[in-house]
């Protein structure tokens, strides 16, 4: 069923509280009373269009995901060649990582899902088959590899990534050997791209 006008301005305007929301007091904190009221409507209102705070959260990663991922997935599919793609691709990433909301966002999704079967089988099943699509560029790129031995390799870049978002933290103390982390985890992706497949 197609949603009002009205409908569809009320669930802009939950959506766009919950991330203040999750911005000022973290995805933890938040509680569906505290956003019905920032967004001046009843509880029940809100509970209409998200019956419980699982829900809203669930709309916020989906929302995120789908700003996220087709920028990727279109670079994946551009007709260059791949070393070009994938420094495109460590672009569109390294982006996404810099983004203080979203470096809160997911660490705290993360850490929900470790307890939280649903929540895993949601996060896995967007970024594996992203990581799946990196490792047939890799593939491509990379004539040490298979799309199997790819796969396998854009997945344990896609490790580094998320522990960068640990190491990277705006809460984190200032350490000497956080500066420049970045350029070097960007420059240790871009020799995994193209090393050998690891025999041990």
């Amino acid at each position: 069923m197609k949603k009002s006008a009205k409908s569809e301005q009320r669930i802009r305007l939950i959506m766009k509280a919950t991330h203040e929301e999750i911005q000022a007091v973290g995805l933890r904190h938040i509680t569906l009373r505290s956003i019905a009221r920032k967004c001046t409507i009843h509880l029940k209102t809100l509970q209409h269009y998200f019956p419980t705070k699982n829900d809203l959260l669930k709309a916020i990663y989906q929302e995120i995901m789908a700003k996220y991922l087709p920028p990727l997935i279109e670079i994946l599919q551009l007709p260059e060649d791949p070393l070009p793609r994938f420094n495109m691709v460590l672009d569109e990433l390294f982006r996404f990582v810099d983004d203080l909301n979203n470096q809160r966002f997911f660490m705290e999704i993360f850490s929900m899902a470790q307890d939280d079967d649903e929540w895993m089988q949601l996060i896995d099943d967007k970024f594996y088959n992203f990581y799946n699509r990196i490792g047939d560029l890799l593939a491509e790129l990379n004539p040490h590899m298979n799309r199997k031995e790819g796969r396998k390799r854009a997945l344990a870049m896609g490790a580094m990534m998320e522990g960068m978002m640990l190491f990277l933290g705006d809460n984190k103390p200032v350490r000497p050997e956080r500066e420049g982390l970045a350029k070097e985890i960007r420059g240790l992706l871009l020799l995994m791209a193209r090393a050998p497949k690891i025999d041990l």
